[in-house]
C-alpha cells in the first residue's frame, strides 16, 4: 500500500493544518450557518457567537495537538493512505467529542447529552471534511509536482522489461535501479529502488530465461541463484565461514552470496 509522502510530517505543512482547518470552521459557520448550526449553538439563546469562538478553540486545540504528534512521530511511523484517511477521522471525531462538552452543558435539561454528542461529530464530519481534503489534496500535489520537476529523463536503453512465464510483461525498471535479482523455485524476486526505497517485486520466471537480458543491462551472475548489480555493491568481504559475500549500498538488505565459480565475474566489473 502507497505511503503519504513524507512532506505531511514536515513542520511547515503541520503548521499549515492547525492554523486553517479552524479558521474554515469559524469562517464558513460564521458565513453560512450550515445544517442549522446557528440554532444548535446558540443554545436557544444569544449564545451563538460565544459558542462558534469556544467551538473554534476546541478545533485549534484538537488539530495542533494532533498535527504535532504526527510531527514528532515522523521518524517511527510511516502511514499509508488509509491509514491517514482514518487519522484524519480520529480528529474530526475528536473535535466533535469535545465539543460535546460545552454543547452537553448547555443543553442539559433540554436534550439528552448523547444526541447532543452524536449531533457535534456529524457537524464537525459534515464542516472539517472539506478543509482537511483540500489541504491533503493540495499537499499531495505539491509533492507530484516538485516529484516531476526533479525525476530525470528516463534513457530507454537502460530499461529493463520483465516478462512472467506467461510472456506477460510485468515490470519496467531501469537497470540502475536494479540492486540484486534472487531465485526461488518458479520464481525471482526483483530488489529495484523505487524513489530511494527498496521495493521487492516478485515473478512468476525462471533465472535461466532472464539470463540474457540481465547480462546485456550490465548485471551480473554472482551466484546460481543471484544476479547482482555491481553499481550497488559496497564492498566483498569473508564471513566467519569462509564465504564470500557482497555488502550493498542500502542499510536494511542481506549480503548477497558470491560463489568461487563467479567470484572472478564479479570482482573483474567492480
Amino acid at each position: 500500500m502507497k505511503t503519504i509522502a513524507r512532506t505531511f510530517y514536515k513542520m511547515r505543512v503541520t503548521v499549515l493544518f492547525f492554523t486553517v482547518v479552524p479558521l474554515f470552521f469559524f469562517l464558513f459557520v460564521l458565513a453560512y450557518r450550515p445544517f442549522d448550526i446557528d440554532r444548535f449553538l446558540s443554545l436557544g439563546n444569544d449564545r451563538y457567537t460565544l459558542n462558534l469562538i469556544i467551538c473554534t478553540l476546541i478545533t485549534l486545540g484538537v488539530m495542533t495537538v494532533s498535527r504535532i504528534l504526527l510531527f514528532l512521530l515522523r521518524r517511527t511511523i510511516d502511514l499509508n493512505w488509509p491509514l491517514y484517511i482514518l487519522w484524519c477521522t480520529g480528529e474530526v471525531v475528536a473535535c466533535g467529542l469535545f465539543m460535546s462538552i460545552p454543547m452537553g452543558i448547555g443543553w442539559a435539561g433540554t436534550s439528552a447529552y448523547f444526541p447532543i454528542m452524536l449531533q457535534c461529530v456529524l457537524y464537525m464530519a459534515g464542516i472539517l471534511v472539506f478543509p482537511l481534503a483540500l489541504l491533503s489534496m493540495g499537499v499531495q500535489l505539491y509533492v507530484l509536482n516538485r516529484t516531476a520537476r526533479q525525476v530525470p529523463a528516463v534513457d530507454e536503453k537502460k530499461l529493463i522489461r520483465f516478462y512472467d512465464d506467461q510472456k506477460r510483461l510485468k515490470l519496467v525498471v531501469s537497470s540502475d535501479a536494479v540492486l540484486y535479482i534472487e531465485a526461488e523455485e518458479n520464481y525471482v524476486h526483483i530488489f529495484h529502488l523505487d524513489n530511494g526505497r527498496v521495493r521487492k517485486f516478485t515473478l512468476r520466471s525462471s533465472m535461466r530465461s532472464l539470463e540474457e537480458v540481465l547480462q546485456r543491462h550490465g548485471l551480473v551472475r554472482c551466484h546460481r541463484s543471484y544476479f547482482l548489480n555491481a553499481l550497488h555493491v559496497d564492498l566483498l568481504k569473508k564471513d566467519q565461514n569462509g564465504y564470500m559475500l557482497a555488502k550493498l549500498d542500502r542499510d536494511g538488505l542481506d549480503p548477497i552470496p558470491v560463489s568461487k565459480r563467479y567470484y572472478e565475474a564479479v570482482t573483474a566489473v567492480l
